[in-house]
C-alpha cells in the first residue's frame, strides 16, 4: 500500500492571521498547496494540525469559524489523499519530485473547481435554473419522448408568472422561497387579490413548480421538500361546454360567402377556413396541432375504408379515424389541400362569432372561482366556444351515441379513463337516458 503522510501548516505562524497550507509527503518527495482557508494563529494547534475551540478563550463567532475551517480541511485532505492512494507506489507521479508536485496541485485544483461550481449552482436564481431546465433537450421519463416545444412554452409561462410574483412581493429568487411554509398562502393571496386569477391557474402553477423542484433536487440542489410536496397540483373540473350534433351542423351550414355579402362578416376574414377546420375537429377529436398536420395524413376515401390515418403530435401514435360525411365534404372542397389554422386568439374570436351567427345562444351557467370568490356566471353559449370545444364535443357526442369508451380513447389519444371523462360533458339526465332499464331487452 502506498505510504503517504500529510499535515496542515500555517504559512505565517507568527502573524495575527495566517493562510493554511496542506503538505503531503511520499517517497521522500514533498508537495505543498494552499487550502484557501485563513485562521487566527492563536487558535491553531501545531500537534493536531487543526483549529481549537474554547468558550472561555474565544468568541462564539471565532469558534464557529474554526469549526467551519476544520471541516473544510478534512474535506481537502480526504479528496487529495484518496486520489493519491489510487496510484501504485512505483508510479512516476509518486516517485518523481516534479510529477508529485504537479499531481498534488492538479487534485487541489480539481477540489476547488468542484467547490466553485457547486457554489455557483447553489447561488443561481431558482427561476433561471427552472427555465434552463424546461427549455433543455429533455426526454419525458414517462413517455420516453422528447418534451414538445408547446409543452416547454406552457411551462415557461408558469415560471414567468412566478418571477412576477417574486418581484411584486420583493422575495428572493431562491429555492428556499418556494420551500417556505408560508409560500402557498403568499402566492394564493397574490393570485387572488392582485391578479384576479382563476383557481385552476394556481393549481397549474403548483403542478409545474413541484416537477421543477423535484428535478432541481435530483440535480444536487439542497432543497427541503417538507412543504412544497404538499402543494395541490391537480386542477378542478371546469364546467366547459360541448356542442351537440345539431349545433355543429348549424355552424357547418352557415353560408359564409352570403354573410360576407350582407356585411355580417368582414370580406377579408378567414372565418370560413376556421369553421371548416373546427368542424373537422368536432368529428375527428384531433388536437389543434394535429389538425395542422392533416395534409400529411393518409386519406382513404374509398367506400371500403373511408378513413384518415395520422401520427398524433403529442403521443406519436398512429390513429385511424373514420370520416364523417362533413369531413369528407370539406376535404373535397379544398381538393385535398386543407388550410392551416390561424393564431389562437383570432380563431377563438372566429368561433364565438360563428356560434352567434348559427344561433347557439342558449344561456349557460358556469361556476367560477376567480380571485378567491366563487360565483355563478351566466353566458350565452357561443361566448364559451373555443377550439378545444371541438375535441370535447367529439368525445361527448361519441359517448352519448353509445360508442365504446375504449374505441373513443384510441382516437382521442387518452391513456386513462379518468382524464378522458373530463372531456365528456354529459348531463345527469343524459347519463340516466343511457342507463334506461326500460330499453334493455
Amino acid at each position: 500500500m502506498t505510504k503517504i503522510s500529510y499535515s496542515s501548516i500555517l504559512q505565517y505562524p507568527k502573524k495575527e492571521e495566517s493562510l493554511i497550507f496542506f503538505m503531503v509527503r511520499c517517497n521522500g518527495n514533498t508537495a505543498k498547496v494552499s487550502t484557501r482557508q485563513t485562521i487566527k494563529t492563536k487558535m491553531w494547534n501545531k500537534q493536531l494540525h487543526r483549529c481549537i475551540t474554547s468558550k472561555e478563550l474565544f468568541t462564539d463567532r471565532e469558534n464557529r469559524e474554526a469549526r467551519k475551517v476544520n471541516k473544510q480541511l478534512n474535506k481537502i485532505e480526504d479528496f487529495i489523499i484518496t486520489r493519491l492512494s489510487g496510484w501504485g507506489e512505483q508510479s512516476r507521479y509518486l516517485t518523481d519530485p516534479k510529477e508529485f508536485k504537479d499531481i498534488v496541485t492538479h487534485y487541489a485544483d480539481m477540489f476547488f473547481r468542484g467547490i466553485e461550481e457547486e457554489e455557483k449552482k447553489q447561488n443561481q436564481k431558482a427561476t433561471e435554473w427552472m427555465l434552463a431546465n424546461i427549455n433543455s433537450n429533455r426526454i419525458d421519463i414517462h413517455s420516453g419522448r422528447f418534451v414538445a416545444e408547446r409543452t416547454k412554452k406552457a411551462q415557461s409561462t408558469v415560471i414567468h408568472r412566478l418571477q412576477l410574483f417574486l418581484s411584486d412581493n420583493h422575495l428572493e429568487d431562491t429555492f428556499k422561497t418556494f420551500t417556505d411554509a408560508d409560500f402557498a398562502n403568499k402566492y394564493m393571496k397574490w393570485c387572488y387579490e392582485k391578479k384576479n386569477y382563476k383557481e385552476n391557474t394556481i393549481y397549474v402553477t403548483y403542478e409545474i413548480l413541484k416537477a421543477q423542484m423535484n428535478a432541481a433536487k435530483k440535480s444536487g440542489f439542497n432543497i427541503d421538500d417538507t412543504y412544497y410536496k404538499e402543494l395541490r397540483g391537480k386542477c378542478k373540473d371546469v364546467d366547459n361546454i360541448y356542442l351537440t350534433e345539431r349545433e355543429i351542423e348549424a355552424i357547418y351550414k352557415l353560408d359564409i360567402p352570403h354573410l360576407k355579402q350582407e356585411g355580417l362578416i368582414d370580406e377579408k376574414s378567414t372565418m370560413e377556413q376556421t369553421r371548416d377546420l373546427f368542424v373537422i375537429g368536432c368529428y375527428t377529436g384531433l388536437r389543434r396541432s394535429d389538425l395542422n398536420k392533416l395534409n400529411n395524413g393518409i386519406w382513404d376515401l374509398s367506400e371500403a375504408n373511408n378513413t384518415v390515418s395520422i401520427v398524433a403530435e403529442k403521443t406519436k401514435k398512429r390513429v385511424v379515424i373514420p370520416l364523417h360525411k362533413y369531413v369528407k365534404s370539406i376535404y373535397n372542397k379544398y381538393k385535398g389541400k386543407l388550410p392551416k389554422l390561424g393564431d389562437k386568439y383570432n380563431t377563438n374570436v372566429h368561433l364565438k362569432n360563428l356560434g352567434r351567427l348559427a344561433g347557439i345562444d342558449e344561456i349557460t351557467s358556469k361556476i367560477e372561482n376567480r380571485g378567491g370568490k366563487v360565483s355563478t356566471i351566466k353566458y350565452k353559449k357561443y361566448d364559451l366556444i373555443g377550439f378545444h370545444t371541438a375535441r370535447r364535443s367529439f368525445a361527448t357526442n361519441m359517448f352519448l351515441a353509445g360508442k365504446p369508451t375504449y374505441a373513443i380513447m384510441q382516437l382521442t389519444g387518452h391513456t386513462n379513463e379518468r382524464t378522458f371523462y373530463k372531456y365528456v360533458k354529459a348531463t345527469p339526465e343524459q347519463i340516466a337516458h343511457l342507463l334506461d332499464f326500460n330499453s334493455v331487452g
